[in-house]
């Protein structure tokens, strides 16, 4: 998949040139996955130039953190706060630090997450030692396929395809991924992590997004996307849940519960590496209500 990375640089003198690496910067925008890292021991930066001067990067690195933070937030929130981080995002970053603090330009590269972007960024151009002990994968990764699949299938963002919508039902409200509409909602879809920390809490979303399908189910109700439309759901409507997998080897308590969670509701459920048959299906029941697709 298409990620873009920038570098984070320290010049503590910008007339004398001199600087070191100290983090970067990794995003996709089509899988709304960003990430920031700095060095762990930046003993060659304190080398270079004054601890005051220092502190201007650290802050630097954590507002930045602080703005994917929030992005991460909204990415399951009914309205996340502010606009998705882009590519543009990132570009403004690098106009607008040239300083003690700079942000190179944008470069393009193909990984799989943010993450793995950032694991080879710095294996070749940081080179810090330390490395994290503990990976996961969080819903994004299945997000960035199942908007690939749909994609693959010709469905139409924001004609056929909505993206971050939510789900009313006039006694609960959550949000969901995608919906497929047609003047009406024919399948709606979601994604989960299985791989990532706060397991309870994690339970606990998947039960309360289980109570409002259940209740669409029982008496119908409505989505609305981000501009403000909406689009009514039938008892009937397709369900649809995308996941990754717990990892190899290990415990995931939400996982057991989120399978009786989607039985319930008689949501068909699959890993991200299956995306393609949630969008084949999509296709159909467009095809079904008359949708001309290309």
């Amino acid at each position: 998949m298409r990620y873009v990375y920038s570098l984070i640089r320290y010049v503590p003198d910008p007339a004398r040139g001199e600087f070191v690496n100290v983090g970067a910067i990794a995003g996709s925008e089509d899988a709304g996955d960003w990430q920031v890292r700095q060095l762990q021991n930046p003993a060659r930066a304190r080398a270079l130039g004054a601890s005051a001067t220092l502190d201007a990067v650290w802050s630097f690195i954590d507002e930045v953190g602080a703005q994917i933070d929030t992005h991460e937030a909204g990415m399951d929130m009914l309205f996340g706060p502010g606009e998705p981080l882009s590519e543009e995002w990132l570009a403004d970053l690098h106009r607008r630090h040239r300083n003690i603090v700079q942000v190179t330009p944008p470069v393009p590269m193909l990984a799989d997450s943010a993450d793995d972007a950032l694991d080879g960024i710095f294996d070749q151009l940081v080179l810090d030692p330390a490395r994290r002990e503990f990976r996961f994968e969080k819903k994004n990764r299945a997000v960035a396929a199942l908007r690939a699949a749909y994609l693959h299938e010709a469905l139409r963002p924001d004609l056929d395809l909505r993206e971050r919508v939510v789900l009313d039902t006039g006694h609960h409200r959550e949000p969901v991924d995608f919906a497929v509409t047609n003047g009406q909602v024919l399948q709606i879809a979601h994604a989960w992590s299985f791989q990532i920390p706060g397991q309870e809490d994690l339970a606990e979303s998947i039960k309360a997004w289980g109570w409002t399908i259940a209740d669409a189910q029982a008496g119908g109700g409505s989505v609305q996307d981000r501009a403000g439309r909406s689009f009514e759901v039938g008892k009937d409507v397709d369900v649809r849940v995308v996941y990754v997998p717990p990892a190899p080897g290990t415990d995931s308590p939400a996982f057991e519960e989120a399978k009786n969670v989607f039985r319930s509701v008689h949501a068909t459920a699959v890993p991200f590496d299956e995306a393609e048959s949630v969008a084949r299906r999509a296709h159909s029941l467009l095809l079904d209500a008359g949708i001309a697709l290309i």
